[in-house]
């Protein structure tokens, strides 16, 4: 019996050290650096471009997506998005620490700008959000990880496999606490640069609407989406395909295909 005590002890000390490194390791910069190029589509023709690029800062990331108007589209307006977050390491934790988000053109009073102070105090996490979304002061709480529209996509790149189902992400939305919970619902072969890869279906269902959220991930590609779909009451509403990344100073991966090949 003093044995076997012993050992569980040491098989919680162990197991609780590799939960510890592990943690460390999804902080330290573990997706590389990289530049993409998505198509934004509405009603199959392609109306904006968007350019997102993450870079390493000293503490993390720093992720940002600009976005205008593509071809006859832009003959109607000069809307443009800009955002930026940046993803600190706070002793040992990967955290948003600070997010903007600014729009021009028709679409007005949508800005957003958020700072977020963390204290970790004894294993404990707690956060203090401040700032204003869309004119109005924004004060909140929190008591775990939170993200916005464009960092969720951190975590879930180098959180996401075929043998996790679910991925509940605390969000930022119109300056409120609310959950993305994605559901890794099948796999499917996709075309890609010339390349054949598995790709990973994520879906988020809106509780209060009949809205739906797909994203499909490259696992061999850092888990870049791939493609993001929107359905409103069952119907594609906007998609945005991946058009080109570059990862590190490799050579870019270049293409916007998507193959019919079924799931398995």
């Amino acid at each position: 019996m003093l044995f076997d005590r012993h050992s569980k002890k040491i098989t919680v000390l162990l197991f609780s050290y590799c939960i510890l490194f592990s943690y460390k390791l999804f902080a330290a910069h573990a997706l590389p650096e990289f530049n993409a190029t998505y198509a934004i589509e509405k009603f199959g023709i392609k109306v904006a471009e968007a350019q997102y690029q993450l870079s390493y800062t000293e503490s993390g990331y720093k992720f940002t997506q600009d976005t205008q108007l593509y071809g006859i589209a832009s003959a109607f307006g000069n809307d443009t998005v800009s955002a930026i977050s940046l993803i600190d390491e706070v002793r040992g934790n990967l955290l948003l620490t600070r997010h903007k988000f600014t729009q021009t053109g028709r679409e007005k009073n949508k800005n957003e700008e958020l700072n977020i102070l963390w204290q970790t105090y004894k294993n404990t996490l707690k956060g203090t959000i401040t700032g204003t979304v869309r004119g109005k002061e924004v004060n909140l709480k929190t008591n775990s990880e939170v993200w916005e529209a464009l960092s969720f996509q951190i975590p879930m790149m180098i959180e996401a496999n075929k043998n996790i189902k679910e991925y509940p992400y605390k969000a930022l939305l119109k300056g409120e606490i609310d959950t993305y919970n994605f559901i890794l619902t099948s796999t499917k072969k996709i075309n890609f640069a010339d390349n054949n890869y598995q790709a990973l279906q994520m879906i988020r269902s809106d509780p209060h609407r009949d809205r739906q959220m797909h994203i499909w991930l490259l696992p061999k590609l850092n888990n870049i989406p791939f493609l993001i779909e929107t359905y409103r009451s069952g119907k594609v509403h906007s998609r945005v395909v991946l058009e080109s990344v570059q990862f590190d100073d490799k050579k870019p991966l270049i293409s916007h295909t998507m193959d019919d090949e079924d799931d398995f």
